[in-house]
């Protein structure tokens, strides 16, 4: 279950071409794994404006600092952004390998056991990641109907709480869809 996956640039089409044995796999996929794959790069997309703009806000909040009052409500601003670039990166990662895998002791058991192990965990993933997704749209909605607003600047964020579900619901279908190929992989 190692991240065995080989990627080479081919410099005179300047396109990356896929291992073949991963292209196979993929090439089998249906409407599920495409809409994965476009729902995490989308959220992933977002995830980058969002970092983005966190970077554009302190630096500009920065360099105003030197010559008058700072923008108030800063440290609110970068938190939501941030809080939007950790969740909604969160499948592209899972999809692309970028998260923590530690097999040291998974690579001793037979293929069929890792492949069992695997699955297991990834259906224990999945089931936390959704309980989550589900109480932070419970969440939003409740900061919504109370009327709650941030202190500094009295903006009304449940609607940023509610859209962070959506990052979970990435991730939980990017867990599904790895599930899935785990499985396919092995016939």
């Amino acid at each position: 279950m190692r991240n065995e996956q080989i990627v080479e640039f081919d410099i005179e089409s300047a396109s990356f071409i896929e291992d073949k044995h991963e292209e196979k796999v993929v090439s089998t996929s249906n409407l599920f794994f495409k809409t994965t794959d476009y729902l995490n790069r989308f959220l992933a997309v977002i995830a980058g404006m969002a970092l983005m703009s966190m970077m554009l806000l302190i630096v500009f909040n920065s360099i105003k600092r030197m010559y008058s009052d700072p923008i108030a409500g800063t440290v609110e601003i970068v938190s939501w952004l941030g809080a939007i670039t950790g969740i909604f990166a969160l499948g592209y990662a899972q999809l692309n390998k970028g998260h923590v895998y530690i097999d040291m002791l998974l690579d001793k058991f037979p293929s069929m056991l890792q492949r069992i192990i695997h699955t297991f965990m990834n259906v224990l993933s999945a089931s936390f990641f959704l309980v989550a997704a589900w109480q932070l749209l419970l969440f939003g909605l409740n900061l919504g109907s109370n009327g709650v607003v941030s202190q500094t600047i009295q903006f009304s964020f449940y609607p940023i709480v509610i859209f962070s579900s959506i990052g979970f619901i990435g991730l939980v279908l990017a867990i599904v869809k790895e599930t899935i190929l785990i499985w396919k992989e092995a016939s």
